[in-house]
């Protein structure tokens, strides 16, 4: 990784956070990350785009550097500069779908000077074939299609291809063209218009010294360079290619891949640590406004109501918590998660582990601590122990649920259309069980009562609470008379006396992994999309 930040003149950027790079170096970091597994290919779309004249040239600078040590570089660009635009070896130009020239950035001239079109000596090769090809210098555009097929064609018959069979014949040309001189890896025995010659062949480009990345093997090219030329030494290399097996690569198992996720998922975490704390501060505080808000109902048969409430606005809260603040995960992800999964840097499945082996400990803990608050100021705890760890579980269940619910809506929908859909959702299945017994439903929704993970939670909090054989609350001495004093009696009136709790768990744990089973099948389906 420092090679290659060295190589791109990021090494004194090394601990700064890729927000706060500039224009130029966010380019150079792009194509950094591209180069770690150092790809014989690299393909850039418009890599000089928004850059101003210094940066462009530094960018195209450092391609040709990369293109010098064996690497295929493709981009694509618009206007550049002349000095931009001699760096490149070869030209592709599109017109309406159509090639209008292909072939050497120093034959363009030439080729159109043949179509009669004469590039003034003061302008821009590359603007001026803009300008042809917007039509401003009134010539058929399909004439130059059709010349510059007729390059394509010549050029190939002129210029076959030459197997290891012929590289010694190659060889032996050079040799004669340069006078039979010996040529080292410096090129310094060699005067300036021998080397100026030899530098003319396709097969032997300058290289440039320092090699941080590992070299691609281009043996016609390279060994050219760094070995005397001879017919012995060509040979040598057309075996040793032959029966040296080729480097096998072999792919990062599932437990690495996840592993190394997981780490950047922490790192991240890290350097945004401020939404997190939001995260944690926010549900401690909440937990001590609802717990005076609802201070000492827990045990009174006169407040049982009040209780109520309190249950139903804690699953409230841990539903909107879990839910929303997960749902812009995967619009804010999604664009980098498609280059680097298409990149085949790693799988769906292990980025997918990683990001909810963080999440789901995180929004418990956040859960755990709002209800052990809330439940301490309330006087829930004075009932016995076991009631509160079920609490804890539903509590732990409930907000989970909502969080998987809330992964699928980001994973599905727009950005603006799930922030929109996220809380409608909540609030739909909300409705069912606060307020509403199941024989006051219309027939038509009570499907949804059984399939409501809100009302799966909230009841079985009820139920943990008041149900189980708990002995009769306190009534005040200054009360005449408490109607819920037996806790069996304020179940049945809100009919949830026969709510079990292994039920209410089992539906949670149901929509929990369903609904991630569906945002792993939608994210491969957008993954997969061509």
């Amino acid at each position: 990784i420092k090679h290659i930040l060295s190589l791109l003149g990021l090494e004194h950027r090394y601990n700064v956070h890729s927000g706060k790079l500039s224009g130029g170096q966010k380019k150079r970091l792009a194509i950094a990350l591209e180069l770690i597994s150092n790809p014989p290919v690299l393909y850039l779309d418009e890599p000089t785009t928004g850059l101003d004249s210094s940066s462009c040239s530094s960018c195209v600078a450092l391609l040709k550097k990369l293109a010098s040590q064996g690497h295929t570089i493709v981009c694509t660009i618009h206007q550049p500069s002349a000095l931009i635009f001699e760096m490149f070896d070869k030209l592709y130009t599109v017109v309406d779908g159509h090639c209008m020239y292909q072939g050497r950035v120093k034959e363009l001239v030439p080729f159109l000077a043949d179509q009669q079109l004469v590039c003034p000596s003061y302008h821009n090769p590359a603007d001026y074939l803009l300008e042809v090809a917007v039509g401003e210098h009134q010539r058929d555009i399909n004439d130059l299609i059709a010349a510059a097929n007729k390059k394509y064609y010549e050029d190939a018959d002129n210029n076959p291809y030459m197997g290891r069979d012929d590289m010694s014949q190659i060889i032996t040309s050079i040799k004669e063209n340069i006078g039979a001189k010996k040529l080292n890896t410096t090129s310094q025995e060699l005067s300036t218009a021998a080397l100026a010659q030899f530098s003319g062949y396709d097969y032997a480009k300058p290289g440039y010294q320092e090699l941080p990345l590992k070299e691609i093997n281009v043996p016609v090219e390279e060994s050219a360079l760094e070995e005397p030329l001879a017919n012995e030494r060509a040979t040598e290399l057309a075996k040793q290619m032959e029966t040296e097996p080729p480097e096998v690569i072999v792919a990062a198992s599932f437990l690495m891949q996840y592993l190394i996720l997981m780490q950047r998922v922490l790192i991240c975490a890290k350097r945004n640590y401020f939404l997190f704390l939001a995260r944690i501060v926010s549900h401690i505080i909440i937990g001590v406004i609802f717990g005076y808000l609802y201070m000492n109902v827990g045990n009174s048969a006169n407040s049982v109501l009040g209780n109520y409430v309190y249950f139903y606005g804690s699953t409230l809260l841990l539903v909107y918590t879990g839910k929303m603040a997960v749902v812009l995960t995967f619009p804010l992800e999604i664009n980098m998660l498609t280059r680097e999964h298409f990149n085949r840097w790693y799988n769906l499945g292990p980025y997918f582990l990683s990001l909810i082996s963080f999440e789901i400990p995180f929004q418990s803990l956040c859960a755990v601590l709002y209800i052990v608050i809330s439940v301490r100021l309330t006087d829930n705890d004075s009932v016995d122990a076991f009631r509160i760890y079920y609490f804890i579980i539903l509590a732990i269940m409930v907000t989970l649920s909502a969080q998987a619910w809330g992964f699928f809506v980001g994973a599905t929908l727009p950005t603006k259309l799930a922030v929109f859909l996220g809380p409608i959702l909540a609030v739909l299945f909300s409705v069912f069980g606060f307020c509403t017994r199941y024989i006051d439903i219309t027939p038509m929704f009570r499907w949804m009562w059984h399939l409501s993970y809100f009302r799966a939670g909230f009841h079985g909090a009820l139920n943990a609470f008041y149900g189980m054989d708990r002995s009769i609350l306190e009534c005040p001495a200054n009360v005449m008379y408490c109607h819920f004093r037996s806790p069996k009696v304020f179940l049945k009136y809100m009919m949830i006396s026969d709510v079990h709790m292994s039920d209410c768990v089992l539906l949670m744990g149901i929509v929990i992994g369903v609904m991630h089973l569906l945002t792993v099948i939608t994210l491969w389906r957008k993954l997969n999309k061509r």
